[in-house]
């Protein structure tokens, strides 16, 4: 009897029902997520992670009835930028990698740079073989270069009412996803029209349900933080007028990516 090779699928929710939504205007339907997983051998471990009060509640019954578990994260509410059910996920795919040897093959599907330290902790130490699966645009190319492949999230029976949803968008600088592309426009948007820049203020901006951008709260940190890292939103201190110092935002218009995205260079 020939051996089925054994699967692990870890899902970041968050990261997959968002960007399906934003992408293609689709929920996503577990039993389908499973059908991924499943094209690489026998899913022996399948969960999926997210704060679960923050989605439709049908979804707990749904994914168990596909066979994952739906591993309910409460949302740290400190003011911290990492997601917890990030780290739970991380923590859950070390103990598979310690725990489950017969385990070898992993589909992870987010799009979260921070799992690349595990992707390549499990593909070089441990022998396994690593697969991204992610909605095109929510994904770290990193993350997709550390991995063996990528099999991404995409819609194939896209119909006239969200054909708008899925349209091909011009290519971006190396690195930079369509998402922050669409951030980097709202902020200057923002930045025009608004005596000053807070990081707590675009945040709330990019999460508002009736905004344009309606991503997660997780999502927009991210992105956030990304935009902080290189320096195209640059803090400086701001004394008021009561003596109290404040740090806000400037946005480096001069920046490459800046230059590209707002410049006519690069339409949504």
């Amino acid at each position: 009897m020939e051996h089925e090779s054994e699967v692990a699928l870890f899902i970041d929710f968050e990261n997959v029902r968002y960007g399906l939504l934003n992408t293609y205007g689709r929920e996503p339907n577990p039993h389908e997520l499973m059908g991924k997983a499943r094209a690489y051998g026998r899913v022996v471990v399948a969960s999926a992670y997210a704060d679960f009060t923050e989605h439709p509640s049908y979804y707990r019954r749904t994914l168990e009835v596909a066979g994952i578990l739906p591993r309910d994260i409460p949302k740290r509410r400190t003011g911290s930028h990492k997601s917890s059910a990030d780290m739970v996920m991380l923590m859950d795919v070390v103990d598979c990698l310690l725990d489950r040897p017969s385990v070898e093959t992993y589909v992870l599907m987010t799009g979260d740079s921070d799992f690349i330290r595990v992707v390549t902790r499990a593909r070089h130490r441990f022998g396994k073989k690593v697969i991204i699966s992610a909605v095109p645009g929510t994904v770290s190319n990193d993350l997709v270069a550390s991995a063996d492949a990528e099999d991404t999230l995409v819609v194939e029976d896209v119909d006239e009412r969200t054909a708008g949803a899925n349209v091909e968008h011009p290519p971006l600088p190396e690195g930079t996803t369509y998402e922050e592309a669409r951030l980097i426009k709202m902020i200057d948007y923002l930045d025009g029209n608004r005596p000053y820049l807070t990081l707590n203020f675009i945040h709330s901006y990019a999460v508002s349900p009736t905004g344009r951008l309606r991503l997660t709260d997780d999502l927009a940190s991210r992105l956030l933080d990304r935009l902080l890292e290189e320096e195209i939103l640059v803090p400086y201190e701001k004394e008021l007028d009561d003596g109290r110092v404040v740090t806000n935002l400037h946005m480096d218009r001069e920046h490459a990516v800046c230059q590209y995205v707002l410049n006519g260079d690069w339409e949504e």
